[in-house]
């Protein structure tokens, strides 16, 4: 990935109804740039529920970028848990978020600070078609 640009950042608190928010702030921020939102919500979704799920910290942090052929997002809250993929049993009601995001995204990583736990995921930045748009 080149030269980014940031699309939106956004940060609010480490908490389950937060998730939909972030999710809904990624759609509008992408809707401005007119990039197709569906991936990266869903993988939005995952990284912040994982922040509520597993992390630390009051507070949880979505930075939003994009180089004009793919956007990435970012979930940082403050420290703990240990995000990796997981083989879920059938049973499991947890365990699979990353193996979503995986599938989902071209890339993604973890990056652990002495206070924060990164976890971010790049895809395509597909441009909707546009009516009236070439």
């Amino acid at each position: 990935m080149g030269a980014r640009v940031v699309l939106g950042a956004l940060t609010v608190d480490r908490d389950a109804s937060s998730v939909a928010l972030l999710r809904r702030y990624v759609d509008g921020a992408l809707e401005l740039e007119g990039i197709d939102a569906e991936d990266v919500q869903l993988i939005t979704s995952e990284l912040g529920t994982n922040a509520v799920t597993h992390g630390a910290g009051e507070r949880m942090m979505l930075l939003l970028t994009g180089d004009g052929e793919r956007v990435r997002v970012e979930v940082t809250d403050g420290g703990g848990g240990d995000p990796g993929l997981r083989e879920p049993g059938f049973d499991d009601e947890g365990g699979r978020g990353l193996l979503i995001v995986s599938a989902v995204a071209e890339r993604w990583g973890v990056e652990r600070g002495e206070a924060e736990t990164r976890v971010w995921a790049e895809v395509c930045g597909k441009a909707r078609d546009v009516p009236g748009l070439p």
